[in-house]
């Protein structure tokens, strides 16, 4: 001991970690033919979209906020709408009219404290919020909508007119229990609201002509174990329909591009489908069940309805399934690589291309904070549709790539990079003899 200062040895253990393995690059493939640059340069980019005639494309960082708009042809950026940081319930944040001519992002703010009323603990939730559109071209905020009290504007689904969105929000309450939800559906022109049941899921969709929509329901147990359809102009209830399993629940639903089929992903302790309802009888006309209690993740119907595509994510591997509609049946599974992670799939406008990216995630670098740096490029597979085969794989630069569309003409890929948007030639078709890009399987 160390007497005049009277302090003992001690002794400790360090863990001494040791440093990830660099990640081994590969060549980009050759087909990358352009990045558009986002002001945020370190982010994840998502809601890419190209304009109708081809000469813009638009991407939303998350969760910067920031809007960008640029010339697809020369990379020049036009607008930059700056929607506020924040994380939300989806990273795909913001909705666009179908003329391009506004913007919508919801807003949220809530406070929460404890209190005791009448000797119970209770939770005091405060909300403030609205949703907000932008002029596309200007950048110009145009209008606010918000309720009176204000409530907290949570995830919105825009019709495909552009006329109105459904809100789905939280409620101001002193409780003991969970939060108050709501929903609204509004008039973009009018800025008026009228209500919803309180008890829809956001995951609702618009059917193509935009004259109802669909939206999961819970039952009062707090499962979702509905689907209802309301007519759009008068907000009433038309059709329900049931899940039968016991102790299932809805996940994601979708419709067909002709409006006649409408997806869902049914989830119990004894398996998981993808069913299929016909929209006008509300009969179940069809179910694919998954294999090894795997979950059906994201889907995607082709442009003529006839092919529907799911992802697995969860396993050893990822998957994608082609199923076949007319015929009722799994056409083509298509597996990738062990702890890939896969995307939401797109069609290419003639419905004759499936792109889907995966990317790999080990054990020791699943975190939510991993940079891009990180972790393995990410592939984007190039799928025949007619056969369910990859006609080729691109190497990506490394990022999050959680975005992809094609251009109308279908001979441009986008896909979100890391702070930018990666465009991708398809001008000659994917594994053709003269294709210049090379080929990973």
């Amino acid at each position: 001991m160390w007497k005049e200062g009277k302090v003992a040895s001690s002794h400790h253990q360090i863990e001494v970690i040791a440093p990830q393995a660099p990640v081994k690059l590969e060549a980009v493939s050759p087909r990358l033919k352009k990045e558009l640059i986002h002001p945020n340069r370190v982010s994840a980019l998502v809601g890419l979209r190209y304009s109708s005639d081809g000469k813009c494309i638009i991407a939303g960082d998350y969760p910067g906020g920031i809007i960008q708009v640029w010339d697809s042809e020369t990379g020049r950026q036009l607008t930059k709408i700056e929607t506020g940081y924040g994380y939300r319930p989806s990273s795909d944040y913001f909705c666009l009219t179908p003329d391009w001519k506004a913007v919508f992002v919801p807003r949220e703010n809530r406070k929460a404290s404890a209190i005791e009323k009448d000797g119970k603990k209770l939770t005091r939730w405060e909300y403030d919020g609205d949703v907000r559109s932008w002029d596309l071209e200007t950048g110009q905020l145009r209008e606010a909508y918000r309720h009176s009290p204000p409530r907290g504007m949570g995830p919105i689904v825009l019709s495909p007119d552009g006329r109105t969105f459904l809100c789905f929000e939280k409620l101001a309450n002193e409780s003991e229990g969970p939060q108050m939800h709501a929903a609204s559906i509004w008039d973009v022109k009018t800025t008026k609201s009228r209500p919803l049941p309180e008890n829809l899921e956001y995951w609702s969709v618009y059917s193509p002509n935009g004259k109802i929509f669909t939206s999961p329901a819970k039952d009062e147990k707090g499962r979702t174990t509905f689907i209802k359809l309301f007519d759009v102009k008068s907000a009433k209830e038309k059709a329900t329909f049931a899940v039968a399993e016991e102790k299932a629940n809805l996940g994601f639903i979708a419709l067909s591009p002709d409006g006649k089929l409408l997806v869902g992903q049914v989830r119990s302790p004894k398996g998981n489908w993808l069913r299929l309802w016909d929209i006008d009888s509300g009969q179940a006309v069809a179910s694919f069940k998954a294999e090894n209690n795997d979950l059906f993740l994201r889907m995607a119907f082709s442009p003529d309805s006839r092919t529907l595509v799911a992802t697995i994510t969860r396993g050893e591997r990822g998957k994608l399934f082609l199923f076949d509609l007319p015929e009722r049946k799994l056409r083509k599974t298509v597996i990738f690589a062990e702890k890939a992670m896969v995307h939401q799939p797109v069609f290419s406008p003639d419905g004759k291309w499936i792109a889907v990216a995966s990317q790999v995630f080990p054990d020791d670098r699943f975190k939510r904070d991993a940079s891009p740096e990180d972790l393995p490029q990410p592939l984007i597979h190039l799928i025949d549709v007619a056969t369910g085969e990859i006609r080729e794989t691109l190497i990506s630069p490394q990022c999050f790539p959680t975005s992809a569309c094609f251009s109308h003409d279908g001979k441009t890929l986008a896909t979100g990079g890391y702070g930018r948007v990666l465009l991708w030639d398809l001008r000659i078709p994917p594994g053709s003899a003269d294709s210049s890009s090379e080929s990973k399987k």
